[in-house]
């Protein structure tokens, strides 16, 4: 009995050791950028949960150590419900970094706000509302710097699209298009009308004619890559008559013959999926060939409440790597 006891008490001192290490435990210490390169922050698909918030805080603390040029938010910033309260939540978080922050929504955000749960609402009308909260100021971004953005909005034809902006650092040039999932807004849904469908048809057109400009202004500056940010997944890998990869033509016609005319280094980086994703997923239809210079990235989501750092060597032949930042399950503090 002795003997029991002393080797029960030796293992609940271990335990104790092991747990008092894991609770004091804080983030990895933030990892200078390597000489001749700068990083940014992806993230998207968290918080769904409340737990999933406790957690997320610790995210913004880990973003706020490193040393990123901005924040690139790809949507889906909670679950549900879909009011003004966890809009205006999210905006706080996001100005309360000290990087800059570009924001794109997701279907969580508008698309699917139709659902009891999520408030009932009509999508259209909490679009305009996440335009009025979110892109105040279009051509800045959100985070406690600013960074200088060129949005859609200035184009005559497209003065409601303030979410589709774009920018330059160091020869590479950024762009976000408000493309999202639930087959990129065209789930059916009771009170669905023709409008709906115009809006979502308008919108992916104009996301489409976004990134063609986009490439045009890559030529134009001589720029070494491109990274184009949206949220919806837009199951690039499925055959070209999917309906679920349908929903996102000709976003992606305009992608696949604009990666394979500027034939330099392109970065595709949405979330949606919640798995944490790099490869080379586009086929030209065209020549059935892979665009091996086009990389996708997806973000990893919830239950995984995290971000992917990416590094970047302006100039290389492959210039962007990847770390994958998630919050381990147990902590919250």
């Amino acid at each position: 009995m002795i003997k029991r006891r002393k080797a029960g008490s030796v293992a609940a001192i271990v335990l104790a050791l092991v747990v008092g290490f894991l609770a004091t435990r804080g983030s990895p210490p933030a990892k200078p950028n390597p000489p001749g390169t700068f990083s940014f922050a992806v993230l998207g698909d968290a918080p769904y949960y409340s737990w999933e918030a406790i957690q997320y805080r610790l995210v913004l603390r880990e973003l706020d150590a490193h040393d990123l040029s901005w924040v690139l938010q790809v949507g889906d910033i909670f679950w549900r419900p879909c009011t003004d309260e966890l809009y205006r939540r999210s905006l706080d978080w996001f100005n309360g970094l000290r990087h800059p922050v570009i924001y794109t929504p997701g279907d969580n955000e508008w698309t699917d706000c139709w659902e009891p749960g999520s408030g009932g609402f009509a999508p259209r009308d909490r679009l305009q509302r996440i335009r009025q909260i979110f892109f105040e100021h279009p051509t800045r971004s959100l985070g406690r710097q600013n960074l200088s953005l060129v949005s859609q909005s200035s184009r005559g034809e497209f003065p409601e699209f303030v979410e589709n902006v774009r920018w330059a650092q160091e020869g590479i040039l950024f762009a976000t298009v408000h493309l999202v999932g639930s087959r990129n807004g065209l789930e059916p849904f009771p009170k669905r009308t023709a409008a709906d469908d115009e809006d979502a048809k308008r919108r992916t057109d104009v996301a489409a004619a976004w990134v063609r400009e986009t490439f045009a202004e890559a030529r134009a500056l001589s720029a070494s890559a491109v990274v184009i940010a949206f949220h919806g997944n837009p199951a690039f890998e499925a055959p070209v008559a999917d309906p679920h990869r349908q929903a996102f033509e000709p976003f992606i016609t305009a992608l696949e013959e604009e990666a394979e005319r500027f034939a330099k280094p392109v970065l595709a980086a949405h979330g949606d999926g919640h798995e944490y994703i790099v490869d080379h997923p586009l086929v030209r239809r065209s020549t059935h060939r892979r665009l091996a210079n086009l990389t996708r990235l997806q973000v990893p989501g919830s239950p995984e409440v995290g971000w992917v750092r990416v590094v970047v060597t302006p100039g290389a032949a492959d210039p962007f790597a990847f770390e994958k930042h998630v919050v381990p399950r147990w902590k919250y503090w």
